[in-house]
């Protein structure tokens, strides 16, 4: 069966998106849940503040990128529901995305803390302060639903046989 891969670029995106985000929303709810010791609070925000703040600048290369740089066509089983339903669900994750990081950012209530590299609070009014954080707060959650479902779909083509997850898998000889 013949699949197309996505473009390196696409993949290498498309994985560093993953790892953080993955990281990020594990991280930050088990903090939430676990409530652990405030030293581990502490460093939690600051490792998922600095990561997912390094994925905004490459959120805005990884749109320009899938413009510029349309997706492989989609494989041959599917029909035009599965592909609409995919197009759909790709598309909320990309928006869904975007709203947790730039929320993320307009939510802080100090200068970003980037690996030690001090940014400006871009905002200083706390009305607008609590609403973004109230943004960020339910696009994680929905940002977490999508991934979940966005995981579960590939597991589930893989089950059928149709072998989707190599796409997006370095190219074999």
């Amino acid at each position: 069966m013949n699949h197309p891969h996505y473009s390196r670029p696409r993949r290498l995106l498309h994985w560093l998106f993953a790892a953080v985000v993955l990281w990020a929303t594990i991280s930050g709810y088990a903090s939430v849940l676990l409530q652990p010791p405030p030293s581990v609070q502490q460093a939690i925000a600051f490792i998922n503040v600095s990561l997912t703040s390094v994925l905004v600048p490459l959120f805005v290369v990884r749109l320009f990128y899938l413009v510029r740089h349309p997706a492989p066509p989609a494989p041959a089983h599917q029909s035009a529901l599965e592909r609409r339903l995919a197009q759909t669900g790709h598309a909320a994750l990309l928006i869904t995305l975007g709203t947790a990081l730039f929320s993320g950012v307009l939510m802080m209530s100090r200068p970003i803390d980037l690996f030690g590299l001090q940014l400006p609070q871009p905002l200083q009014d706390p009305a607008a302060i609590s609403v973004f954080e109230e943004l960020h707060h339910y696009s994680c959650l929905a940002l977490a639903l999508l991934v979940a479902g966005h995981i579960a779909a590939v597991l589930f083509h893989q089950w059928r046989g149709h072998g989707v997850l190599r796409r997006m898998l370095p190219k074999r000889p």
